[in-house]
């Protein structure tokens, strides 16, 4: 359950900012950055995921899985204190390092909690999970919006994580078997260098390819 609650966490996390974007754009201004809240998200954790991955090897599932939760969570709390959209693209680069460690370990702890026919019907759940974070989203960004302030569509991630830290920290025991630590750091940097310079040709208008910038980047990121 904790794990299923974290990487509940993590991806509705994804949607329900989409119907929020116009109001936080009102109050925040800058509309042109607005592709980056979603971008700083979602790179940061495609970038972090292989290296957390690696890194549950070495040091264990619990410690990495608190650790992400822990980042995600002062990420969420400070995307809604943001004074500006530029802060808001900061403090989403936090919870997407921490939405990197949540999203793969959580899955490898049920996969090494469960065996045979129930870890088959954990990861149907886990499915079930991002299924229900793509329709369940929206509508709770577009209801925090007009009932309550903008902010609350990122703390609302906050009653998750705080369960998920407490049934992980006094219900899930792990034993960590010592061996030879060993990181590649040249291949922890590769995502990195491949996925950012696609990056900048989105800052420009659509159906804009010949800008220097668009084509600059497409270029450096093939």
């Amino acid at each position: 359950m904790a794990a299923l609650a974290s990487v509940f966490m993590t991806a509705i996390e994804g949607t329900i900012v989409a119907t929020a974007m116009p109001t936080i754009v009102g109050a925040l201004g800058d509309f042109a950055l607005m592709s980056w809240v979603f971008a700083a998200y979602l790179l940061t954790q495609a970038v972090t995921i292989p290296i957390y991955g690696r890194l549950a090897d070495l040091y264990g599932r619990k410690p990495l899985l608190l650790g992400g939760i822990f980042v995600f969570l002062i990420g969420s709390l400070l995307c809604g204190l943001a004074w500006s959209m530029t802060a808001l693209i900061v403090f989403r680069v936090v919870q997407g390092i921490g939405a990197g460690a949540v999203m793969p370990v959580g899955r490898t702890l049920i996969g090494d909690v469960y065996h045979g026919a129930d870890r088959a019907r954990m990861q149907g759940y886990v499915s079930g999970t991002f299924i229900g974070s793509a329709v369940i989203g929206p509508l709770v960004g577009a209801t925090v919006v007009a009932h309550w302030s903008w902010p609350w569509v990122f703390w609302v991630n906050v009653p998750f994580g705080l369960a998920a830290t407490a049934m992980l920290a006094f219900l899930y025991r792990e034993r960590i078997e010592a061996r030879e630590r060993h990181i590649d750091y040249l291949a922890v940097d590769l995502p990195r260098q491949r996925i950012s310079p696609l990056r900048p040709g989105r800052g420009f208008a659509p159906g804009d390819r010949s800008h220097p910038g668009t084509c600059g980047g497409l270029g450096r990121g093939a």
